[in-house]
């Protein structure tokens, strides 16, 4: 939640000259009342509020103010007012030596005012006139002597070194590191060019009044934790330890890293004594060394089973059997049924937790809020990224190049996820255009059948119609027709005749009762009235039914004896001989209808398979275009891919990476071709036969012959098969098969080269496993901002590759992303200039981590030595920056 103060070593932003009251000089030509506001909290602040970490208090030949400010400064580190910054001070004097040349002698945070003046009194200070008559190399010799850093001051301006007589004997002294220059064009004398001297270049105020311009200068300078000992490791280091003010700090880091992992209850790791085992990280080169079955791997592929990518070594054949350990829990492995991970991964400001348990009680993910941590849901192998090679793996990959395009393929600029859905839409559409083909063809196919149906319906239609058969059967339908008419209404008015009489019962004369009633009662005379209007409407219904069985009647008659009746009864003798007639011939007359219809029918049919042929062919155009729209799909994945390799390689002296397209070699294609046929091991014969013919032409034609042959065999056209049992097999496939057939392509192929001293290129193919590592490392190291983690790289690398290759880009790269390293090689740790140092040691069976720290702790450097050197002596002979003391 607050911004991360990251162990291990860090850039300080260093003051290397400053001023208070005790020089004469300060404030110089400013009234008293400005001089005395000027107190030591006031002092301190101004270099607070400007953001400085570390300023060398170095009046002129007095250390009066040092205790002051010390004190002071323990106790604002107490109260932490608003303006507090965390500031360290270093005890300093500006020394005028013989000549007027100033020295600026500086020492650790713990010296006090008392450790100056013995200094002075070292070099024979004189208070009358304010200086020393000790030569300068005298003066810088004394400084070392007493534990202190010299540093020429101002050398570029008055009383400067580079001004004065004395440079010559200072350019053999082997006790200068550092220089201050105020001016960074500054021409240096031709006497310190000529003799190609090495000082480090910093920059101090000089403050001697916080109103100059030059108020708030500084140097940044790597350390652990400030020291005299950080201090001047970092300036004899140099550049890579030392910058001029930047506008952007150079702790910046990159925004994924991981900040530490905790192991509880491992066989041999976080159980017992010491307990649980926390390993702290920088966001920069950390090193973890440690003897031979220290727990050095065990440790990184823990960090692998949290992240949960131990899928990318257990896929492997080779890999699987001797890394399977770290993954498993029992007696054959490493974790046992109370184990817990907890690995630590910040993104920007906001810190996760990944956790892994061998009984899954844990949330396996949280979040770190203003509460305390919460669970989160998500995939945590796609949330948090990171790659991590062991040594092994690296070896692989250099067997197999080909590999190295499933991490081509992960960076964004590849857009492999795009290439994949692209791909699938485009095949789904190819299958598509292919059912649809398979239906036109089905349809055309019928063509045939079709026109024999349509003759043959034809012939009967013929029949019928012929000789004026066809004027019998309309006047006999036409009959038929009128008949059905005639009976239907006949039926519908004898029904109309039974509802009136329904009707007429529903309803029924009312019966009144007049007895109740007065014989003179009005009501009562009312009421027969009406019963007698309801029994008149009775009479009436009865009426009306004699009337309608009458027209029935009637209706009836007059059927019976119109001429019309006659002239059915003949049409229905005609029609009777055609049909007995017709029927001799197979052909029934009731049926000429259907028969019409079925001849409109075919007809369509017949007509529509013609238009059918033409959508076929149509269909087929567009299928080959589909096929060359995936082609061309594919070839952008492999102009991307090849684009990519040139922006991270460009200008990389160690390595070169050729793409072919599609130049994937005959092995990788028939592994491919199998598993599309379903044929994985069977017809080895068959399958040498196409590796001749494949091998034998140009790609791209080999490519399309390749599938043509495969075709051809299937649709029967090509018989020159050796087994015929692989021609059944490919004949009896899905069209789907034979869909992916033809949009399959092959792999590209990758030639990846070393390149030699004399910017030679050659094919890693041909090189020593050390060669090969080289190039697979070289290319790893070139990009990706996710941190980074290796197993021992420099195994199989000789040291002038591990320098060349492995510490110039653990230098370049280890600003921009983090990177993890397990190592037995000081080379790596040492030039490497590595950040953290992680020293894992052994006792009662259980790894525990000694001391972590960054290379400028002394505790630090003395486990180099004896872990990776065998001693001081050693490792002073191949690392003179390692060596400190005189």
């Amino acid at each position: 939640m607050n911004q991360w103060q990251f162990p291990g070593s860090r850039w300080w932003k260093f003051d290397f000259h400053t001023h208070t009251p005790a020089s004469e000089d300060f404030l110089k030509g400013c009234a008293q009342q400005e001089k005395d506001k000027v107190t030591p909290e006031f002092w301190l602040q101004k270099f607070m509020e400007k953001k400085i970490d570390c300023v060398a208090v170095t009046d002129h030949n007095s250390g009066e103010w040092i205790d002051r400010l010390k004190e002071k400064l323990e106790e604002l580190e107490q109260e932490k007012p608003d303006w507090h910054y965390p500031l360290h001070l270093f005890p300093g004097v500006e020394i005028s030596a013989a000549g007027g040349v100033h020295i600026l002698a500086i020492f650790g945070p713990e010296k006090s005012k008392s450790d100056i003046d013995r200094l002075l009194g070292a070099v024979g200070y004189d208070e009358s006139y304010k200086g020393t008559d000790k030569s300068v190399t005298e003066v810088i010799d004394e400084i070392d002597k007493q534990g202190g850093i010299a540093i020429p001051a101002h050398a570029d301006k008055d009383k400067g070194l580079f001004e004065s007589s004395s440079l010559g004997q200072a350019l053999e002294n082997k006790n200068i590191y550092a220089v201050e220059l105020c001016d960074e064009n500054y021409e240096k004398p031709q006497e310190y060019t000529k003799k190609k001297a090495q000082w480090t270049e910093v920059r101090g105020s000089d403050t001697h009044n916080f109103r100059s311009k030059n108020f708030g200068e500084f140097t940044w300078i790597k350390m652990d934790n400030p020291s005299i000992e950080g201090l001047k490791l970092a300036l004899i280091d140099g550049a890579p330890s030392v910058k001029q003010r930047m506008d952007i700090s150079p702790n910046r880091h990159a925004k994924s890293v991981i900040e530490e992992i905790t192991v509880k209850d491992a066989k041999h790791m976080g159980r017992g004594w010491p307990g649980e085992l926390k390993c702290p990280f920088s966001p920069f080169l950390n090193v973890i060394i440690g003897g031979r079955g220290s727990g050095k791997s065990t440790l990184l592929e823990f960090m692998r089973l949290a992240l949960r990518r131990e899928a990318e070594i257990l896929k492997s054949d080779i890999l699987k059997p001797e890394s399977e350990k770290y993954f498993t829990v029992g007696e054959v492995g490493l974790l046992l049924g109370t184990s817990h991970l907890s690995l630590v991964y910040r993104k920007g400001e906001t810190r996760y937790r990944l956790n892994w348990s061998a009984q899954a009680t844990p949330p396996s993910l949280e979040v770190e809020t203003e509460t305390g941590w919460e669970t989160m849901d998500g995939d945590i192998r796609s949330l948090f990224s990171a790659r991590i090679y062991s040594q092994k793996q690296i070896f692989a990959l250099a067997q197999e190049p080909d590999a190295l395009l499933d991490i081509i393929d992960e960076a964004p600029s590849v857009q492999y996820a795009e290439f994949e859905r692209g791909y699938i839409d485009r095949k789904n559409g190819y299958r598509r255009l292919v059912q649809r083909g398979r239906e036109l063809e089905t349809k055309i196919a019928q063509k045939d059948r079709y026109s024999g149906l349509l003759q043959d319906v034809s012939r009967q239609i013929d029949e019928i119609e012929k000789s004026g058969h066809k004027t019998v059967l309309q006047n006999y339908r036409q009959r038929r027709r009128q008949r059905s008419i005639m009976d239907d209404l006949e039926t519908q008015w004898e029904r109309m005749t039974d509802r009136l009489r329904e009707a007429r019962e529903e309803i029924g004369p009312a019966s009144l009762e007049e007895q109740p009633f007065s014989q003179h009662d009005d009501m009562l005379q009312a009421l027969v009235a009406t019963n007698k209007e309801w029994e008149e409407i009775d009479r009436q219904l009865g009426a009306l039914i004699e009337k309608s069985q009458h027209i029935v009647s009637n209706w009836r008659s007059t059927k019976d004896r119109a001429k019309w009746m006659k002239a059915l009864q003949a049409d229905i003798d005609t029609y009777a001989q055609l049909r007995a007639q017709l029927q001799q011939q197979g052909i029934d007359p009731e049926k000429y209808p259907l028969l019409l219809q079925q001849q409109a029918a075919y007809k369509q049919e017949f007509e529509q398979i013609d238009e059918y042929a033409k959508l076929l062919e149509e269909l087929e155009q567009r299928k080959e275009q589909t096929l060359t729209a995936i082609e061309e799909w594919r070839n952008q994945l492999a102009k991307k891919r090849k684009s990519f390799l040139t922006s991270i390689l460009e200008g990389n002296s160690s390595v070169a990476i050729e793409l072919n397209p599609l130049g994937q070699g005959w092995e990788g294609v028939e592994a491919s071709i199998r598993k599309i046929l379903h044929c994985e091991d069977r017809f080895d014969r068959d399958f040498e036969e196409l590796k001749g013919a494949y091998e034998d032409q140009d790609k791209n034609i080999a490519i399309q012959s390749l599938k043509e042959r495969l075709l051809n065999i299937r649709n029967g056209v090509d018989g020159n098969v050796r087994d015929q049992r692989f021609a059944n097999h490919i004949r009896g496939l899905s069209q789907d098969s034979i869909s992916e057939l033809m949009c399959w392509f092959p792999q590209d192929s990758l030639e990846i080269y070393a390149i030699d001293a004399k910017d030679k290129k050659r094919s890693i193919q041909q090189g020593s496993p050390g060669q090969k590592t080289a190039a697979l490392l070289a290319f790893i190291l070139s990009y990706g901002e996710e941190p980074l983690l290796l197993d021992q790289p420099e195994d199989d690398l000789d040291n002038e590759l591990i320098y060349e290759l492995i510490v110039k880009h653990l230098r370049e790269t280890k600003s921009k992303r983090q990177i993890i390293v397990i190592t037995h090689n000081a080379n790596i740790v040492v030039n490497g200039d590595a950040e953290m140092v992680l020293p894992l040691t052994i006792k009662n069976g259980q790894s525990f981590i000694s001391d972590p720290a960054g290379i400028q702790n002394r505790n630090t450097r003395k486990k180099i030595c004896d872990i990776l050197e065998g001693g001081e002596q050693a490792f002073e002979q191949r690392y003179k920056r390692i060596h400190l003391e005189s």
